[in-house]
């Protein structure tokens, strides 16, 4: 029998939700506290701060993803690393879209509200990227590759093709039986993976 979630678990949960709603400025700490059955006070208990707080929820996705990417990849094939990479880091995407409607306000607000312990973290998760795209470059398998470019390929592609489903689907329709299905989620990521090789192989 699992044990209940305790009072900060709830509070990183509900505030995760509001954030990915409604944006770090539009979030509001009475809210949290209302939807949570808690008083305000009983969040600066566990967080100085609202800050503090967005803090908390989003260096807890990447230190989740750092746990799907190892830190010594297998570079005898840089291809491989690579595809599992996309896959690990996209896979993530698509299965906490919390987090990626999180990350793309951020992306589209040029990061401004970032906090400094995501761009550390952030960090070490392109150094495993870099090592990769090093390791196919030396051995002539991939062409210069950029890590940044490749990751904004895959963050991007991802989010966007999420949050237009509907406009998909209706777009779908407009254009007749045979194009009214849309390519589901699942069958996206081994796509763009296999797009991305393919632009960087030599």
């Amino acid at each position: 029998m699992s044990r209940p979630p305790s009072k900060k678990e709830m509070i990183l949960s509900v505030a995760s939700h509001s954030f990915a709603r409604h944006g770090y400025d539009r979030t509001t700490l009475e809210e949290i506290a209302q939807e949570c059955a808690i008083t305000k006070p009983a969040i600066y208990y566990h967080f100085r701060d609202k800050q503090a707080l967005y803090e908390a929820v989003l260096c807890r996705y990447f230190d989740l993803i750092q746990e799907r990417i190892p830190a010594r990849e297998e570079l005898e094939d840089p291809v491989k690393a690579l595809e599992e990479y996309i896959l690990n880091f996209g896979g993530f995407i698509l299965e906490q879209p919390e987090f990626g409607a999180m990350l793309a306000r951020e992306l589209a607000q040029g990061a401004q509200e970032m906090p400094p312990g995501c761009h550390e973290r952030l960090a070490v998760i392109l150094q495993r990227l870099t090592a990769i795209l090093e390791a196919g470059k030396s051995k002539g398998i991939f062409d210069a590759p950029n890590p940044f470019l490749i990751q904004v390929m895959v963050v991007s592609t991802l989010i966007n093709y999420q949050s237009t489903r509907e406009l998909r689907r209706r777009i779908g329709a407009l254009m007749g039986a045979e194009n009214s299905s849309v390519t589901p989620m699942e069958e996206i990521l081994p796509a763009l993976s296999q797009k991305i090789l393919k632009g960087l192989t030599c």
